[in-house]
């Protein structure tokens, strides 16, 4: 059943339908992404999203969602085009493919909390963010 819930997540994030969260999310959802702020609450959790999706015109591909208790892990697949401003970065255009693994928990039927880790230094090669020395003299993982 968990897995049918984030299908449903990813099929409102790719199809930009963000007022529909609420039916596969709790009000008081929390996200927390290592390295910045956790953030409480639906409302504020879609106008971020919304955000973010606008400028980096993201659409998530699936590639794993397993389910364990009340816990859902993913490993996704991100597509998009650097269109908007992101994190400071004027748009540059450029077409980016990253990935991010989450954790969610699932409350009462629908995702109560996330913790998701993207591939940030993927991300920023991409759309030309300065990368520290160690970083830009290693290969790309994939």
């Amino acid at each position: 059943m968990s897995e049918q819930l984030y299908q449903r997540f990813a099929q409102l994030f790719n199809a930009r339908e963000l007022d529909g969260l609420g039916e596969v999310m709790t009000e008081d959802f929390v996200d927390h992404h290592p390295g910045l702020v956790d953030v409480a609450g639906l409302s504020i959790y879609q106008g971020n999203l919304g955000a973010v999706i606008e400028a980096l015109q993201m659409v998530a591909h699936p590639e794993e969602v397993v389910s364990a208790g009340d816990r859902v892990f993913t490993r996704i697949r991100l597509t998009g085009r650097h269109v908007g401003p992101f994190l400071g970065v004027a748009p540059t255009g450029n077409a980016l493919e990253w990935y991010t693994h989450e954790l969610w928990r699932v409350e009462d039927g629908r995702f109560a909390e996330r913790w998701a880790v993207d591939d940030l230094v993927t991300l920023f090669r991409q759309i030309d963010v300065p990368l520290p020395t160690w970083v830009q003299d290693s290969a790309p993982v994939s």
